[in-house]
């Protein structure tokens, strides 16, 4: 099977008709951390109206043994198998904006030609900004909002999130190599990772999928609802709540959790308020400078007053701040400087092509 093959159009579709400018990806990874990215999906799908426009062939790409899916066995046989798939669908959003979402597991063969074919349907459709959605497990507590670290090929789709992370090596996903490679071809990619508590990753954390939900929704424009995933959120936070209640040994973790993450936020608060004084070189240079200009304009004024003709009396003066005055009509405005270009951050509403260069 060759590249172009790989992802399948459905026989009615046109992608060249369709009218999306995001594509929202929640593909599977070595975790996902809170079942974050499935609650994602399954929000968006039950809440919005979705057609299916095509899907990859998953014997093609997918080791099942390291994937296995669900099956029963009732008494004396098996059912309930269902093939796994990785889909392409168009969905409406509440204000009849349209996006793509492929959701799907993280494919375990062919990484490259897949992320070929995903970079393919981004330009057969006009995508303008590919998401790519991931959750991790950290030290976090659940009684504080969802930390969502972003990166991207360009600093701007960043929104002046800072990352928690410096420079660090890890074993890849698919999600990232494909994130590496969209960006390499100057294709716009944003990629979003929820912090899920540790304690809590092996278990559905709707806060996650909300802190995703919403960053999407930040960054885009689209008109996401979380109604249903705020509901879930506050079930799963009582019963949370329960269990912390009767263990002290829970109650200390946690505690301990607050106060690290309380200390962190504060200091980046911190940070984000420095003012950058300048040196003590730099202030000398500046003074230097300034003399300097009051030097030569006294030379300056020096000079005119020895050429000057005697004849340029008072009246010469005068008539002289007459041509001026009468002159002054064709002298330019100042500049208004807050009048300038004030381009806000990338949002890809629909029929929008001001954040194109």
């Amino acid at each position: 099977m060759t590249d172009d093959q790989l992802f399948s159009w459905r026989p009615e579709v046109d992608p060249s008709e369709l009218d999306v400018s995001t594509l929202v990806m929640t593909l599977g990874a070595f975790i996902d951390a809170g079942h974050a990215q499935h609650l994602l999906r399954q929000s968006l799908l039950a809440e919005l109206a979705h057609r299916t426009l095509g899907s990859f062939p998953l014997d093609e790409i997918l080791d099942h043994r390291d994937s296995r899916p669900p099956i029963v066995f009732d008494e004396n046989h098996f059912e309930g198998y269902q093939a796994p798939e990785l889909t392409l669908y168009e969905v409406t959003d509440e204000l009849d904006q349209r996006f793509l979402l492929l959701d799907g597991p993280e494919p375990a063969l062919r990484w490259e030609a897949v992320a070929r074919a995903i970079e393919e349907i981004v330009e057969q459709t006009n995508v303008r900004l590919s998401i790519v959605t991931l959750s991790i497990p950290m030290a976090a507590p659940h009684t504080r909002p969802v930390q969502v670290t972003r990166w991207a090929n360009r600093p701007e789709l960043i929104l002046g999130e800072e990352s928690p992370f410096g420079r660090i090596q890890m074993p890849a996903s698919f999600p990232a190599m494909l994130s590496q490679r969209l960006g390499e071809h100057g294709h716009d990619v944003l990629g979003l990772a929820a912090h899920v508590p540790h304690y809590l990753s092996d278990l559905d954390y709707p806060d996650a999928a909300r802190g995703m939900l919403d960053a999407i929704r930040k960054t885009t424009g689209l008109a996401l609802p979380s109604h249903a995933l705020a509901m879930a959120a506050g079930v799963v936070r009582a019963q949370i709540t329960s269990q912390v209640n009767g263990s002290e040994e829970l109650s200390a973790m946690i505690h301990t959790l607050e106060e690290q993450y309380d200390s962190q936020h504060d200091q980046r608060e911190i940070e984000s308020k420095q003012v950058m004084l300048p040196s003590a070189d730099d202030i000398g240079a500046e003074a230097e400078a300034f003399l300097r200009s009051i030097d030569d304009a006294d030379a300056q004024g020096q000079h005119s007053d020895r050429d000057a003709d005697p004849a340029d009396g008072p009246s010469a003066k005068r008539g002289d701040q007459n041509r001026s005055s009468e002159e002054g009509s064709d002298s330019p405005e100042p500049h208004d400087e807050g009048d300038g270009d004030d381009q806000g951050p990338y949002r890809p509403r629909h029929g929008d092509d001001s954040w194109h260069s």
